[in-house]
């Protein structure tokens, strides 16, 4: 293995390689591979424990490397440590489109994942598809999720496949549920989400029906329900779709919200607050004098949410 990463350094031809169950694989000489090499686009590592050293090697390579567009790293053992890591990278990193990190129970957890609903929220990362299923991300993951997703303008594709730890039927789960449902009235550019192996109760269905109006750009969703509502809802979804209304004409409303479900409105209600309260940021001016600076809403929205 040694040899053939060393190969991979200087290699021209090879664009796609996909490592499975690699005994002796060293991330750290395939981290310093990816530097020197320029061809290679797409990259699988899986069923491997090359746990949170690997990762972060992979990671301090990622600010350099501007050739790959690919990454899995699928059920490798890395802890909640190594996902901020990953996602700390993705902030510099502006050629990698496609990241799998499904099976990391370890990682994707509340806690690993809230680093990518801020990473999302930035929008300052590449990423059009990610995929974290078959992983422990729970109800407070999926808000963290959402609150990124309100905000995002680059992700289209979003993989949640058997969440071992939310079931989208009542209490808490349900509402990171209607968290969800609340960021596709804002988000334009997501347009598939696949969340098979999940069955909504029917007062989740009834959130994603109620906010569908509110978003035309979600055309294929996977998730379990009835069989009658799973044929409404794909209908819906499909359908060609024009905004009723866009969430700027909402705030100037007095009923703002109005006619979505209401704890789809209540996470609406929560993030709009929040944005706005948080109008301006104090620089201090060479005079020593504090000036107030604009922010964007996307600022003020993540300056108050931390």
């Amino acid at each position: 293995m040694t040899k053939f990463v060393a190969k991979l350094a200087t290699n021209k031809t090879l664009t796609s390689l996909t490592l499975t169950k690699t005994m002796r694989l060293s991330a750290e000489q395939l981290a310093d591979a990816l530097l020197m090499n320029t061809v290679l686009q797409s990259l699988a590592i899986c069923d491997t424990k090359i746990l949170d050293q690997g990762v972060c090697a992979l990671a301090e390579a990622l600010r350099s490397n501007m050739t790959l567009h690919s990454l899995t790293l699928s059920s490798i053992g890395m802890s909640a440590a190594g996902v901020k890591q990953l996602t700390a990278a993705l902030k510099i990193n502006c050629s990698l489109k496609n990241l799998n990190l499904s099976g990391n129970f370890e990682g994707l957890t509340d806690a690993g994942v809230k680093s990518f609903g801020a990473l999302l929220a930035t929008n300052e990362t590449s990423l059009t598809s990610l995929d974290l299923s078959h992983s422990h991300i729970g109800p407070a993951g999926i808000v963290h999720l959402a609150e990124g997703l309100f905000t995002n303008t680059t992700l289209i594709s979003l993989g949640l496949r058997d969440l071992r730890k939310v079931a989208f039927c009542s209490g808490k789960s349900l509402e990171s549920f209607a968290a969800l449902c609340a960021a596709l009235v804002r988000n334009s550019t997501l347009t598939s989400i696949d969340m098979s192996g999940m069955t909504p109760s029917a007062e989740a269905v009834q959130f994603l029906e109620g906010v569908l109006p509110t978003n035309d750009s979600l055309q294929e969703l996977e998730i379990y329900a009835t069989a009658s509502y799973h044929r409404d809802l794909t209908s819906n979804v499909r359908a060609r779709r024009k905004k009723v209304y866009r969430l700027d004409q909402l705030d100037k409303k007095a009923g703002m919200f109005t006619g979505l479900p209401h704890s789809v409105a209540t996470w609406l209600e929560k993030w709009t607050a929040a944005a706005e309260a948080v109008p301006v940021s104090d620089i201090a001016g060479p005079s020593g004098m504090k000036k107030r600076k604009r922010m964007t809403e996307a600022e003020r929205l993540r300056a108050a949410l931390q």
